[in-house]
């Protein structure tokens, strides 16, 4: 959600003379402003991860300052209804409009050069994406011992070499470094598959990068994530590391089932559409224009 004094600076930023909209893709209201703010919320790790200290003043300030808000947009029915329960703000102002993946995935055929095969972690290294339970659910699987390396993407650490080494798969373990954007759908188009099993996701786009890249995914039933990749992906229990383990050799084993998850995925991933999104979000946004106006 930014610096604590985020919204104050965006108050001081607005012209309260002018007519038109604010829209904040990211989190942070104005503190206080004459013009109609529209605000979209990717998730409340605030209420999860944060310090206690962090927790009330988003509790305290921040919810006062999205009850001003005209409109507040969430990215999933997960984080809308996160949202209501925690606000308390009026359901007719809180609306979804998804994410969506770039086309980029979908268009791209390369594959990321490998010396092995791997499955791959997108993602960053934060305590709620439950790297160190992928870790070891990937040490007790087949995988290892099959030669199907783990990709991360990031640079080392010292606590994931250490956790790689006494699991026994620094061997196995490799890192992709600060991959750029523009070859990021190489490396998800060369996994055998992709082991996403955060505990907490607002939404959850590696998911959908995934299946546009046509690569089956392996995710996390709860949170946001059942509700992005559908019936497209194996999801298991992010807590249970023998539920992980179990659903990596099964992945790894069952060819046909790899390729029924990729046919579906591409499927599931063409339902979110940055056009459509960009539609209802303008629909808000002229709503919230429309009101201050009568």
């Amino acid at each position: 959600m930014g610096s604590p004094w985020s919204p104050f600076a965006i108050s001081r930023a607005l012209d309260d003379e002018d007519d038109g909209v604010f829209w904040n893709p990211g989190f942070v209201p104005p503190a206080f402003s004459n013009r109609p703010a529209v605000v979209t919320v990717h998730d409340l790790t605030h209420l999860h991860f944060y310090s206690r200290l962090h927790r009330a003043y988003y509790d305290v300030l921040f919810r006062r300052m999205y009850l001003r808000c005209a409109a507040v947009i969430c990215v999933s029915d997960y984080t809308r209804n996160e949202f209501l329960a925690w606000s308390g703000m009026p359901r007719t102002q809180v609306h979804v409009v998804y994410n969506a993946v770039d086309p980029a995935y979908a268009n791209n055929d390369e594959v990321l050069e490998s010396d092995a095969p791997y499955i791959l972690y997108p993602g960053n290294r934060r305590n709620y994406k439950n790297l160190e339970r992928l870790l070891t659910a990937y040490a007790r699987s087949s995988l290892p011992a099959r030669g199907i390396h783990l990709m991360l993407t990031g640079n080392p650490d010292a606590a994931l070499k250490e956790l790689a080494h006494a699991l026994g798969i620094s061997w196995r373990l490799r890192f992709a470094g600060d991959v750029p954007d523009a070859s990021m759908p190489k490396l998800y188009r060369g996994a055998l598959f992709v082991a996403f099993v955060s505990l907490y996701e607002g939404f959850g786009l590696p998911i959908l990068e995934a299946m546009a890249s046509r690569v089956p995914v392996l995710t996390s039933n709860v949170s946001a994530m059942p509700e992005v990749a559908g019936s497209a992906a194996i999801t298991v229990d992010p807590r249970s590391v023998d539920d992980i383990t179990q659903s990596m050799n099964r992945l790894a084993e069952d060819r046909v089932l790899r390729e029924e998850l990729i046919e579906c995925g591409c499927e599931q991933a063409m339902r979110f559409s940055w056009d459509r999104s960009a539609d209802e979000l303008w629909t808000i946004v002229e709503q919230a224009s429309l009101a201050r106006k009568q």
